[in-house]
């Protein structure tokens, strides 16, 4: 009887909980699915009140059109190339700095880090100005190195303080076993070091990307054209004030979406340790 009763709680509690993860699951997905729907039909059918939840007409129109036009391939070209930037340039920086802040004695060490973090809690258009000027007086405005220096500046705070936990996580025997084979002190930051925070790298590359991929402001400042422009600048042209062209907004998210969502299947598992392990020491 116990035993009955028991199945039939554990049942009830695997029902609930899975019906609460479909429940959130579809929160979470309905903005991508109606995103994916608004490049597909009449703006017609996507401005329609009440809401029209079924297509009634489907179109290719936009994706046609964008496609079809050769300058749109070079925001796509930009945006990678700036956020890929970004993220390696984040990683190398603050791999080297979170490991001298674990590994040697630093006075006031802590201060310097909370110095550092507290360079998030300055808002981005009170730089603005400053990297403006310091991008046209170096002769770097409307370049990839501009928006990749702008990004990191921002981005380099919270990954050093991502990482850090993981050096802090790592036992120092295994570096002094190294040092005593005969390893200096950058090969075993190299070979030993380096392999063991994979996962927080890769993380913290991630933070990185997403940083620089939804940057807008400086991105629109500290460019001039379509040379160096990324996807931010070019979805900003589409809105008007006669109108905005929802079915261009829509397929341009949905096709700039596609690469990125496979990079963050294969890289999925990778992320996750990355984000939660150098949590706890």
């Amino acid at each position: 009887m116990l035993r009955w009763r028991y199945d039939i709680r554990s049942t009830i509690g695997q029902v609930l909980n899975i019906t609460g993860i479909l429940v959130i699951l579809g929160i979470v997905l309905f903005p991508l699915l109606w995103m994916v729907l608004a490049s597909l039909r009449p703006v017609t059918e996507t401005l329609h009140d009440p809401p029209v939840w079924i297509p009634r007409q489907l179109t290719f129109a936009a994706y046609l059109k964008l496609l079809s036009d050769p300058r749109q391939l070079s925001y796509f070209i930009n945006t990678y190339v700036i956020s890929f930037g970004t993220a390696a340039l984040s990683i190398a920086l603050s791999a080297l700095c979170a490991y001298g802040f674990s590994r040697f004695r630093i006075r006031g060490a802590r201060f310097i880090l909370l110095a550092v973090l507290a360079l998030q809690l300055l808002p981005n258009v009170t730089l603005i100005l400053p990297f403006f000027n310091m991008s046209r007086a170096l002769h770097v405005h409307n370049t990839y190195f501009a928006l990749i220096m702008a990004d990191t500046a921002f981005a380099l705070p919270i990954s050093i303080w991502l990482l850090k936990g993981f050096f802090d996580s790592i036992p120092i025997d295994i570096e002094e076993a190294a040092l005593l084979d005969g390893c200096t002190n950058l090969q075993c930051f190299r070979y030993v070091v380096i392999p063991l925070v994979i996962p927080g790298l890769i993380g913290t590359g991630v933070f990185a990307f997403l940083w620089a991929w939804n940057e807008f402001l400086f991105a629109v400042v500290l460019t001039s054209g379509p040379e160096v422009a990324p996807l931010t600048v070019r979805m900003s042209q589409f809105f008007s004030q006669y109108g905005r062209d929802w079915n261009n907004i829509m397929a341009l998210n949905v096709i700039a979406l596609l690469p990125l969502f496979a990079i963050f299947i294969w890289l999925q598992r990778w992320v996750v340790n990355g984000m939660t392990a150098g949590a706890v020491k």
